[in-house]
């Protein structure tokens, strides 16, 4: 019977690191490696977001850029990835602290690997710690977002250059979502029920086309 209690308490804690992981937003605070020194973001205007989801399985961690990939979620506090993307806008306004930190972030994930994560919870905030397998980590906490955090934060669009289609993530739900040509012509429209549509552009001409949400300029992006 006490065996049993323990299973039951250690399958209660990881449902319970599983909820938190994925209802929690979270802030990066620093990138640890045995290689180098403790890594600590440098400033940015708008707070950055790391985001956990479950329908869809994703994960969408931002700093300027976005790591976006599916997960395979365990049981032991694990995930495994698949199908990373890091886009790869470059951020003009320093002397190029924010590119290089986020390569530091976009360089710890690798399709296939399994990452071990533990989550604290100290009543006034959560901190929650990823490791690979070459003992680097990344260090999160919870972030308290306002009206204006939840409006700053930027959709991003993946894969790009795309030959058969797109995803859009962190937009606003019915939104006018609108893709235009090179020429200005208007090629879809579409109108979101969710934070996340995939756009279909397989039929589209190989070029180069401007993505638009309720009139403003989200992303070019590039048909291949």
């Amino acid at each position: 019977m006490k065996n049993l209690y323990i299973l039951l308490f250690a399958a209660n804690l990881c449902l319970a690191q599983s909820s938190d992981l994925i209802n929690t937003n979270w802030q990066v605070t620093k990138v640890v490696g045995e290689l180098y020194p403790d890594q600590l973001p440098p400033p940015m205007p708008y707070q950055q977001v790391t985001q956990f989801s479950s329908n869809p399985s994703k994960l969408n961690l931002s700093f300027f850029n976005s790591v976006i990939s599916n997960v395979i979620y365990s049981n032991n506090d694990t995930f495994a990835i698949s199908d990373k993307v890091c886009t790869l806008a470059s951020f003009l306004d320093d002397n190029g602290e924010v590119n290089q930190f986020f390569g530091k972030l976009c360089g710890f994930f690798d399709n296939g690997n399994n990452y071990h994560y533990t989550i604290q919870n100290n009543g006034s905030e959560k901190t929650l710690v990823i490791s690979n397998s070459i003992f680097q980590e990344i260090h999160f906490k919870s972030a308290q977002l306002s009206v204006k955090d939840n409006e700053s934060i930027k959709p991003s669009v993946f894969p790009n250059p795309a030959t058969e289609y797109i995803v859009v993530e962190n937009l606003k739900t019915n939104s006018n979502i609108e893709l235009i040509d090179s020429s200005g012509k208007l090629v879809k429209m579409i109108s979101n029920k969710s934070s996340r549509e995939e756009i279909d552009i397989k039929n589209l001409i190989p070029g180069i086309y401007y993505l638009k949400a309720d009139g403003k300029m989200i992303q070019k992006v590039i048909k291949k």
